[in-house]
């Protein structure tokens, strides 16, 4: 999966698509030049710059900003508008979706997710979805938490993995997780141990089953994404009539 430069990808103008049965999977840095930073900020609401500026350190404060910057920029591309015009709210869980000025955006769905310097954009049209990235981190305690909230093939298969793999079945799990609950907009409140990621063995493709179905459908199927070792990362989305798009291209064809 191509991880682009922000500074490239603000560049690009050409419009963009959304589809129904194609998610779209941006993948960027998130450190940007002086330049591109300001550009991205000057794109940001009154209230995502105030929470900019709350920021104690300038890496995580300038982070947020391209982040937000460039979530906006490819937004704007896929709905024919300006950046700064893109207005935003959240569902009880905080997830975020935009706010129908026209019937077009009422249709767009997105999901942002950041990690270690890195962010995954996943844009689609009339579908719900949630897309997860995460940094796999020797110093886990994987076998604690997985036996605390992990049950079922999951606690299994993290047991079972050797001790130099554990940390890595762990983190390919929790992304897989992390995507599903964000795309129901439940967010990591919901108990972990009341749904259980089933993975299919040929092939990066999981389902779930739950506990918890009138607050968690069962309906929600995972796609890893291709990452650099140590890395995993997950969208998901709901049936399987769904395939993934990742961008490789800072103006792919309108």
């Amino acid at each position: 999966m191509h991880t682009f430069d922000p500074g490239v990808l603000i560049a690009a103008r050409t419009a963009l698509n959304a589809e129904r049965d194609t998610i779209h999977v941006w993948s960027f840095a998130l450190a940007g030049t002086p330049e591109c930073i300001e550009i991205c900020r000057g794109w940001l609401s009154a209230a995502e710059a105030e929470r900019a500026g709350r920021f104690i350190y300038a890496t995580h404060r300038d982070e947020y900003i391209v982040a937000h910057g460039v979530l906006r920029h490819l937004l704007a591309r896929y709905l024919r508008s300006a950046p700064a015009d893109l207005q935003f709210g959240s569902g009880p869980a905080g997830k975020p979706f935009l706010e129908p000025a026209s019937a077009t955006e009422s249709q767009i769905k997105f999901n942002l997710t950041h990690s270690g310097g890195r962010a995954l954009l996943a844009v689609g049209a009339d579908r719900e979805l949630g897309v997860d990235l995460e940094r796999v981190r020797e110093n886990l305690e994987a076998l604690a938490i997985a036996r605390r909230y992990f049950f079922g093939s999951e606690r299994a298969a993290i047991e079972s993995a050797a001790p130099e793999r554990r940390a890595d079945t762990f983190i390919r799990y929790w992304a897989a997780k992390e995507a599903v609950l964000k795309a129901q907009g439940i967010g990591i409140g919901f108990p972990l141990d009341r749904f259980e990621v089933l993975f299919d063995q040929e092939t990066d493709t999981a389902r779930i089953t739950t506990q918890l179905p009138d607050q968690l459908s069962g309906d929600w199927r995972i796609r890893m994404l291709p990452t650099d070792a140590g890395w995993h990362a997950a969208v998901a989305s709901s049936a399987d009539n769904w395939k993934l798009r990742l961008e490789s291209e800072p103006t792919p064809r309108s």
